[in-house]
C-alpha cells in the first residue's frame, strides 16, 4: 500500500467511523481499521479492496502497532456508552504513544460538548446543554478534558473536533467551523466524516479543537 495513502481508522464500525472509512475510500485514501470483530461492510468491489481491517482492541498496544504499520494519518472516532467507564484519555494516550513510535505526525479525533475552553463563547443554548452533559456524566466530561491535556502533551499534530447532536444520514450540507462558538446544534454523520477526512491535509486547526455544526 502507498504509505502517503494510507490512513488507520478507530472507531470504523461505529455511527461516524462508518460514514468516515466510506468517504476515506472514496477520496481515494487506502484505510486500515481497527475493529473487534470482522464484520462484512456493505461496499463496492473496487472500494472494498483499497479497505483492510485490523481485528483487535484500541487498548492492546499490539492491536495498534498492527493498525498503524506504514500509515500517515490516524482519525480516532471511538465511542463509549455513558453507562459505562469512560476510556477516551487512556486509549488516545495509547494512540499517541503507538505514532510517535510509527512515526505518524497526523491525529484527528473527536469530542462532545461538554469540553469547555477559555474563550468559548457558547450561545445559551450551548452553554445550558454543555452544563447538563457535564452534570449528567461527570467522569465523562473530567475523561473528556483529561484526553485534551494527553494531546496538548504531545508533539503530534492533533485536531479535536468537537461535535454537536450527530444525527444519522450522509448529510451532504454547507459544514460550518469555529473554534469559540457552537456554529450549529446538530449535525448528519456524512457530514462530520467529510470533515475529519478533509483535515488530514488541512492545517488551519492543528492543535485545535473546533466546534462543527451545519
Amino acid at each position: 500500500m502507498n504509505q502517503s495513502k494510507l490512513i488507520a481508522v478507530i472507531g470504523g464500525t461505529g455511527s461516524v467511523g462508518r460514514y468516515v472509512v466510506s468517504y476515506a475510500l472514496q477520496k481515494g485514501y487506502q484505510v486500515r481499521m481497527l475493529a473487534r470483530s470482522v464484520r462484512s461492510m456493505q461496499l463496492p468491489p473496487e472500494m472494498a479492496a483499497q479497505l483492510s481491517i485490523v481485528e483487535g482492541d484500541a487498548l492492546r498496544f499490539d492491536s495498534l502497532r498492527d493498525l498503524m504499520q506504514g500509515c500517515s494519518a490516524v482519525i480516532n472516532t471511538f465511542g463509549r456508552p455513558p453507562q459505562e467507564e469512560p476510556l477516551y484519555s487512556k486509549v488516545t494516550r495509547q494512540v499517541l504513544e503507538e505514532m510517535e513510535r510509527a512515526d505518524i505526525k497526523r491525529y484527528i479525533g473527536v469530542t462532545g460538548l461538554s469540553l469547555k475552553l477559555q474563550g468559548d463563547h457558547k450561545s445559551i443554548g450551548g452553554r445550558v446543554m454543555s452544563r447538563m452533559l457535564r452534570s449528567l456524566h461527570p467522569q465523562f466530561a473530567q475523561d473528556r478534558l483529561e484526553e485534551l491535556k494527553v494531546l496538548q502533551a504531545s508533539a503530534i499534530e492533533w485536531t479535536l473536533v468537537r461535535l454537536p447532536v450527530v444525527k444519522e444520514g450522509q448529510g451532504g450540507c454547507s459544514i460550518k467551523a469555529n473554534l469559540d462558538k457552537m456554529p450549529g446544534n446538530r449535525i448528519y454523520n456524512g457530514d462530520v466524516a467529510r470533515f475529519l477526512v478533509n483535515q488530514i491535509e488541512e492545517d488551519e486547526y492543528i492543535h485545535r479543537c473546533p466546534f462543527i455544526g451545519s
